[in-house]
């Protein structure tokens, strides 16, 4: 969630206009984002829960990820939001 939390922070800026070379944009969105929130780990936890038969907890690890990742991305755009408006 934190890691989604960044990506808002970082795609904030984009949209925000801060002055960010294309490279820049790759760098921040793509490196660093992309390797502080790797799917595939998630995609494993979640696999190796419903293997075990927990499907309680891979549901609710389901449910607490994803609507929790789509909050921490909008929470993270409107701090850079009203960063840029200070």
């Amino acid at each position: 969630v934190v890691g989604t939390c960044s990506g808002g922070n970082t795609m904030g800026s984009m949209v925000s206009g801060i002055g960010m070379t294309p490279r820049m944009k790759l760098l921040l969105g793509v490196g660093f984002c992309g390797s502080f929130t790797t799917f595939s780990t998630y995609s494993v936890d979640l696999v190796n829960m419903m293997g075990r038969g927990e499907m309680g907890k891979a549901c609710s690890y389901l449910m607490v990820n994803n609507m929790g990742g789509v909050v921490a991305a909008a929470a993270g755009m409107m701090v850079v939001k009203k960063i840029m408006k200070m």
